[in-house]
């Protein structure tokens, strides 16, 4: 049995104080500062694990404002990884305007597969 920590934004918070594992939505199309976060908080280098956490807050932001699975559905989708249309009915994607404020975010964050 591992206790771990869910929901991204609070991620650096609950590796830092201990959980084993962190049930990210980010890690399959973000692998590398999901990693870079989780392996600063298993080395003891909390600081730079919440700064790593910090520097993705506009990506936490859309999180809060559209929820981490339209969000991340529509990054892979702007990063080539998916078809456009790839939530499962009823679920709605982003919308023209919420598609290009993340397409900003990615590209602001340097966020890459």
């Amino acid at each position: 049995m591992t206790i771990g920590t869910s929901g991204d934004a609070a991620a650096a918070r609950g590796l830092n104080a201990g959980c084993d594992a962190w049930y990210s939505v980010i890690g399959g199309t973000f692998p590398e500062p999901a990693l870079a976060l989780t392996r600063a908080a298993q080395a003891g280098r909390h600081r730079q694990a919440l700064e790593e956490s910090r520097r993705l807050e506009p990506l936490w932001d859309l999180f809060a404002r559209h929820g981490s699975l339209r969000v991340v559905a529509a990054a892979a989708a702007h990063l080539g990884l998916t078809a456009r249309s790839n939530l499962p009915l009823p679920l709605r994607g982003l919308n023209a305007e919420e598609r290009a404020r993340l397409v900003a975010v990615v590209e602001q964050l340097r966020l890459h597969t």
